[in-house]
Parts: C-alpha cells; structure tokens; sequence
C-alpha cells in the first residue's frame, strides 16, 4: 500500500538527514578523539554502494511523475485555452523535474542494487537507512499499476503525491551534498537544477489542500485460504468464512448461489444472539443481514444456471455453519472476533452483489416461467404445467437488482486518511529544511 511504503521511505530520508559528520559514520576521520577504523578503499565501497541505493529511490521517483504527468495541469501555469488539447507539460514545474530526473537517472554509473542488497541488513546503521530507502522504493513502484495512476485520482491527490515526489528528490540532493568528501562519490548531475525544480513542484502542491486519503490507495498482497485443520471456537467459523470469500472470486452456478446465500442467512441469524451480550448494534445488524438474505433466498428460487462452478465455496459455507453450531450461547467471545466478522460480511456480500450482477449481464443465470400450457405424456397422474428459462437481462429482475443495489451492496465509505499521515510528511519537511548549529566549531554539511 502507498501509505506504508511512502512513510517508510519519508521516515528513512528524514533519519539520514539528521546524520551530520557523514565520515565519522563510514568509519573516516572528522575528530582526534575518534580513531579511523575503515581505509579509503571500503568507505569507497561504501558510497557506490549508497550509490545504488539512491539510484533506487531516484527511479521510484521518476516512475511516480510519469505515473501522474499526462493529464496533470499545473495550478502555477494558466490554463490551457484550447479545451482540445492537453496542456503543455514541457514548461511546468513537474515536467522540469521530469527532465532533471531523466537527466540525473542517465548521467549516473551506478546501477540499481541487486536483490540480495535489498534483503541483506547492513552493519553500518546509514547504510542500512538507505537500504530501507531502496527497500521502500522498490516497494512502492507496485502501487503505480495498482490504483495509483492519473485516472483513478483526484486533483488534490494528485497534487499531494507530486508534494511526496518533490519532498524526496529535495531530501536526496540535499544529502547529496553531504556526502560529497566521500572518496569517489558520484554527485547527482545538475544537482542544483533537480533541487529547484523539485522545490517549484513543492510549491505548486501546496496551492491546493493534501488529501492524504492517497495513502490508502497501491498495491495489497492478495488474500489466502487458510488451510490446515479448523480452529477451535468462534475463530474456527471465521477461519471457514474467510475462505469462503476468497473462494467466491470464481463464478458460481445458479444452485451453489443458492446455497451460499441460505448458509449466510443462518449464519448472520446464528451470530446475532452471540452479539446480544456486547454490542446491541452488532446484533441488530446481523439480523437485518440474515432478513435480507432471505429475500434473497426468495428472489433466487427460480433462479437456474449451470454455467459457472463454486463447489469449494458451498464446502466453506457448510463448514462455516456447521461450526457455529458447536458453539455454546452462554459462552465467552472475544468481542474483537466478532466485530471481524463486520469486514468479512462486507466483502462477501459486495461479490454476491457483484456476482448476480455479472450474471444478468452475462445471462449466465436464466429465471424459469410458467407457460400457459401443460407437459402432455408427462407419465404423471397430474400434468405439470410447462417452463421456459429466459435470461434475466430479458426478463423482469426488478426485484433483485433493488434488493442488491439497495440491502445488500454496503454503502461506499469515502477514503480516511491513515493515522500518521500528515505527521510523516512533516517531519520529512522540517528535516529538509533543518540546519545545523552555524558556530564555527560546528559540523559542516559535507562531513
């Protein structure tokens, strides 16, 4: 997720910048009263590879502005008269850095660090700062193709992520300057040029309010079943139903819907008096749960389909209730096991909605119709009147549409902000503009 990679890598930066006597640190000289412990030759293996390191960063960077760039209008430039055509990026603040990045990316001879690099702590506690700052770039270039690209944000999100960019490229050439009486350090082209127009960018987004509901948006790690045997209790049923909504990715027949929908209205009518005894809430929202899962029930009873399958899914569902039942009413729960049910419940019933939606559209379930005729040569003492199965995109789903957009669907929440987000950012930004004591005895920024 960006929220956890971009803290991790502001974090970082912002402890490398309160790192002052950079040769004390690699072991060189600085004071009398400190012996040197490391020759030129390791402290130059030393800065290739924080080389490397910053090479990382740099390129998380230059993904992130080519990720935003494209329809980005920038609040310092007018705006572009011609409403047919895209304004120019070439002149702004973040098309200036754009080349700079690009210029400084080329220019350089280190390359990016290798696997084992990333993975390897190091002994030297800056270079292990920076291995986290690599660690978090690398990271962070998922959450691009994830959800966080131009069309799908905002423009208050856009402009706070272009502050996240300009904030660390001002943090990596201020180090940058730092570092520069490391034996053979390469420093970053044009370093003077990056910096002012990661500063123009930094000025550009702070015209507009941040929505720090950005960090919530990237790349998850998919979800997996929990194997292995069942868990005693109440972890037991959530174990069953979080495997249960993993295996509802697939799309299931008309008859294992079914019998998925009637095991959650058992379910929530099961788990309803469990909840009596903490959360009042809690309870009269499972039971309006499992109330709404019988209309469902109702509606799909002349549901058919074959297409499709989900017989792992009935098998969790079946497990799920069979488990419910073993446990006592009078019985202690952790409340927190319960409430986990509430994310649980959501996610389901968002793909059931799903599902019955891409099943209408597909016409992968059909509804079955009386016929004002009989069966004749049925073989039966009564004649059974004649069906006929119409895709539900032909026929009248009204009903089910309402009840899935309406009751069962959870209303969509609006994106909060995580907790630390604002803090992290700042503290990145007084770390930037930190200065050390300017007496003459005092460290320089080069040490």
């Amino acid at each position: 997720m960006y929220g956890e990679n971009g803290a991790l890598l502001r974090a970082e930066l912002a402890s490398l910048l309160t790192q002052h006597r950079v040769q004390l640190r690699i072991g060189g000289d600085g004071t009398h009263s400190v012996p040197i412990t490391t020759t030129d030759a390791e402290r130059r293996q030393i800065g290739d590879q924080i080389g490397r390191y910053r090479q990382a960063a740099l390129l998380w960077c230059r993904q992130a502005t080519r990720a935003v760039a494209p329809h980005t209008a920038s609040n310092l430039n007018p705006g572009q008269p011609n409403p047919f055509r895209l304004p120019s990026l070439d002149h702004g603040a973040l098309g200036a850095l754009a080349l700079a990045l690009d210029q400084a990316i080329d220019a350089s001879s280190a390359r990016l660090p290798t696997m084992e690099e990333l993975t390897t702590p190091q002994d030297l506690p800056m270079v292990e700062h920076w291995r986290q700052v690599a660690r978090a770039a690398a990271l962070g270039e998922h959450d691009f193709d994830a959800g966080l690209r131009r069309d799908s944000l905002d423009a208050r999100q856009t402009h706070t992520l272009i502050g996240d960019i300009a904030a660390t490229v001002r943090a990596l050439v201020v180090l940058d300057q730092r570092y520069s009486n490391i034996p053979s350090w390469e420093k970053l082209h044009r370093g003077e040029r990056l910096g002012w127009a990661a500063l123009a960018c930094a000025l550009d987004a702070s015209l507009e309010p941040p929505d720090y509901a950005l960090d919530a948006r990237g790349w998850r790690p998919n979800a997996k079943v929990i194997t292995g045997p069942a868990k005693p209790g109440l972890p037991g049923v959530l174990q069953a139903e979080h495997n249960l909504t993993i295996r509802m990715k697939s799309f299931p027949s008309a008859m294992n819907l079914r019998l998925v929908v009637d095991s959650q209205r058992l379910l929530s009518a099961g788990l309803a008096p469990l909840a009596a005894k903490t959360d009042t809430n809690l309870e009269q929202a499972w039971l309006t749960r499992a109330q709404t899962y019988l209309d469902l029930q109702h509606q799909l009873r002349n549901i058919g389909g074959r297409v499709g399958t989900g017989g792992l899914a009935v098998t969790e569902a079946a497990n799920a209730v069979s488990r419910l039942k073993t446990i006592r009413r009078d019985a202690d729960l952790d409340p927190r096991a319960l409430h986990a049910f509430t994310t649980l419940f959501a996610r389901l019933d968002a793909r059931i909605a799903d599902i019955i939606e891409a099943g209408i559209r597909r016409n992968g379930y059909f509804t079955r119709v009386t016929m004002p005729r009989i069966v004749e040569n049925s073989g039966q003492l009564v004649a059974p009147p004649r069906h006929r199965y119409l895709p539900l995109a032909e026929g009248d789903h009204a009903a089910i549409i309402g009840l899935v957009r309406d009751r069962l669907r959870p209303p969509p929440e609006p994106p909060a902000a995580p907790a630390g987000a604002a803090r992290s950012r700042a503290e990145l930004h007084s770390a930037i503009v930190h200065q050390p004591g300017t007496g003459t005895t005092g460290p320089s920024l080069s040490m």
